[in-house]
Protein backbone atom coordinates (compact mmCIF):
# COMPACT_ATOMS: atom_id res chain seq x y z
CA UNK A 1 0.00 0.00 0.00
CA UNK A 2 1.28 3.67 -0.83
CA UNK A 3 0.50 6.22 1.14
CA UNK A 4 -0.03 9.86 -0.13
CA UNK A 5 1.25 11.84 3.09
CA UNK A 6 4.62 11.76 4.98
CA UNK A 7 4.32 11.73 8.74
CA UNK A 8 7.22 12.68 11.17
CA UNK A 9 7.73 10.57 13.59
CA UNK A 10 9.22 13.02 16.37
CA UNK A 11 6.33 15.32 16.92
CA UNK A 12 4.27 14.75 19.74
CA UNK A 13 0.92 12.73 19.79
CA UNK A 14 -1.90 12.19 21.64
CA UNK A 15 -3.16 8.78 21.72
CA UNK A 16 -6.61 7.19 21.95
CA UNK A 17 -9.31 5.64 21.03
CA UNK A 18 -7.20 1.86 21.18
CA UNK A 19 -9.00 -0.98 19.33
CA UNK A 20 -11.80 -2.51 21.93
CA UNK A 21 -10.05 -6.24 22.03
CA UNK A 22 -12.83 -8.95 20.19
CA UNK A 23 -15.97 -6.41 20.02
CA UNK A 24 -17.69 -9.15 17.23
CA UNK A 25 -14.55 -9.16 15.16
CA UNK A 26 -14.08 -12.29 13.18
CA UNK A 27 -10.30 -12.45 14.86
CA UNK A 28 -9.61 -10.70 18.58
CA UNK A 29 -6.75 -8.12 18.18
CA UNK A 30 -3.98 -10.01 19.77
CA UNK A 31 -3.34 -9.63 23.70
CA UNK A 32 0.41 -8.45 23.97
CA UNK A 33 -1.24 -5.41 21.31
CA UNK A 34 -4.15 -4.84 23.25
CA UNK A 35 -2.34 -4.41 26.80
CA UNK A 36 0.21 -1.79 24.98
CA UNK A 37 -2.52 -0.04 22.88
CA UNK A 38 -4.79 0.33 26.37
CA UNK A 39 -1.54 1.58 28.25
CA UNK A 40 -1.16 4.15 25.31
CA UNK A 41 -4.69 5.31 25.73
CA UNK A 42 -4.22 9.26 26.69
CA UNK A 43 -0.58 9.41 26.81
CA UNK A 44 1.35 12.02 24.69
CA UNK A 45 4.48 10.67 22.89
CA UNK A 46 6.20 10.95 19.43
CA UNK A 47 4.82 8.33 16.76
CA UNK A 48 8.39 6.98 17.13
CA UNK A 49 8.18 6.07 20.67
CA UNK A 50 4.85 4.57 20.43
CA UNK A 51 5.34 2.20 17.29
CA UNK A 52 8.75 1.19 19.19
CA UNK A 53 6.70 0.09 22.11
CA UNK A 54 3.77 -1.86 20.05
CA UNK A 55 6.89 -3.04 18.12
CA UNK A 56 8.02 -4.54 21.41
CA UNK A 57 5.74 -7.18 21.65
CA UNK A 58 6.96 -9.08 18.46
CA UNK A 59 3.68 -9.54 17.48
CA UNK A 60 2.57 -8.77 13.48
CA UNK A 61 3.35 -5.79 11.67
CA UNK A 62 3.27 -2.33 13.01
CA UNK A 63 2.69 0.54 10.81
CA UNK A 64 1.94 4.01 10.82
CA UNK A 65 -1.07 5.00 8.09
CA UNK A 66 -0.65 8.30 8.08
CA UNK A 67 -3.56 9.08 5.85
CA UNK A 68 -5.90 7.81 8.77
CA UNK A 69 -3.81 9.08 11.61
CA UNK A 70 -3.72 5.35 13.07
CA UNK A 71 -1.28 2.86 13.34
CA UNK A 72 -2.22 -0.45 12.22
CA UNK A 73 -1.54 -3.99 12.84
CA UNK A 74 -1.41 -6.38 9.71
CA UNK A 75 -1.41 -10.22 10.65
CA UNK A 76 -0.85 -13.08 8.11
CA UNK A 77 -1.75 -16.27 7.65
CA UNK A 78 -0.33 -19.19 9.19
CA UNK A 79 2.54 -19.62 6.08
CA UNK A 80 3.03 -15.61 5.80
CA UNK A 81 2.09 -15.44 2.44
CA UNK A 82 -0.93 -13.00 2.50
CA UNK A 83 -2.37 -10.45 5.21
CA UNK A 84 -5.10 -12.23 7.08
CA UNK A 85 -6.39 -9.57 9.45
CA UNK A 86 -5.61 -5.47 9.79
CA UNK A 87 -6.25 -3.58 12.89
CA UNK A 88 -6.76 -0.50 13.83
CA UNK A 89 -4.83 -0.41 16.86
CA UNK A 90 -4.56 3.10 18.25
CA UNK A 91 -5.61 6.26 16.98
CA UNK A 92 -3.87 9.42 17.38
CA UNK A 93 -4.10 13.42 16.80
Amino acid sequence: MKFTQTVDMEKLRVFYDPHPGFAGAAVPIPQKIKQVADALSGQTMSLREAVKRLRATQVGLIEVVPDRNFIRLSLTDPTGRYVAHIFCAIKYR
